[in-house]
């Protein structure tokens, strides 16, 4: 079941792991942490541009 967002929690939410994104394209965070936490997000964020990682 996919948890309703606003548009704006959306964006806030989508940016945050655009920038965790980063944080792993940078080494700073490994791998297994970033697919959690793009897990965690499934149900309420599109992660199909995060699709490489998953």
């Amino acid at each position: 079941m996919k948890k309703k967002l606003s548009e704006e929690e959306y964006n806030i939410t989508y940016a945050a792991l655009k920038l965790i994104e980063n944080l792993f394209k940078q080494g700073r965070i490994k791998q297994h942490i970033f697919k959690n936490i793009l897990e965690d997000y499934r149900d309420s964020i599109d992660i199909s541009a995060f699709k490489c990682y998953t």
